[in-house]
């Protein structure tokens, strides 16, 4: 395997595997369509997420479920209290539509800062946190409810207005990849048609 300069820098500032899985992120950043070549429609509903991520993230400024859930958890989710569901793989997080989705909404690989510390779990998450913004995140990170949260939003003040943000997140996503496999079903058939 050929590692490029930023890969054997990440190698000596992060764990091995952290390093590891941000080149596989970067090359993953790299094969994503850039904003000439998505369709006009894939950048509105890109910049839609981006600005759903962030006013979602703002609704659950309030919530304690998210500080504490990972304790007493095996390692990597028990490696901090807070973020259990931040201990998935990176790549399982970022996958190829989330990957598009970023890039075409402004999010470039070399901006995504992971955190100094053990990699427990997403590249990104560290005894603080997510080292991302909001913006930059994938859009299930942001929208993922798991039950301890749901019952501590349950009839509160915000539950309606998050509820709402995210469907409304889950619903744009779900369009923007229904217009990735079309642009990729049409672009196919048009290839297919020139030979």
């Amino acid at each position: 395997m050929l590692i490029s300069p930023r890969h054997f820098i990440d190698r000596l500032r992060h764990p091995r595997s952290r390093a590891d899985e941000l080149a596989s992120l970067r090359a993953r950043f790299a094969a994503q369509p850039n904003r000439r070549q998505a369709t006009t429609e894939q950048r509105c509903l890109a910049t839609e997420l981006r600005q759903l991520r962030c006013q979602l993230h703002d609704a659950l400024q309030r919530v304690r479920s998210c500080g504490h859930c990972a304790k007493g958890h095996p390692l990597p989710a028990g490696r901090w209290n807070g973020g259990h569901c931040c201990s998935g793989k990176t790549l399982d997080l970022f996958t190829p539509d989330e990957v598009g989705a970023l890039k075409l909404s402004g999010t470039a690989a070399s901006t995504l800062c992971p955190p100094q510390s053990d990699h427990a779990g997403c590249s990104f998450r560290g005894p603080s946190g997510c080292s991302l913004e909001p913006a930059d995140r994938p859009n299930i990170c942001v929208r993922y409810i798991c039950g301890e949260l749901r019952q501590e939003l349950r009839g509160g003040p915000e539950h309606q207005q998050i509820a709402s943000l995210s469907k409304a997140l889950a619903e744009t996503f779900q369009r923007f990849v229904a217009s990735r496999q079309a642009a990729e079903l049409l672009r196919v058939m048009e290839s297919d048609g020139d030979q």
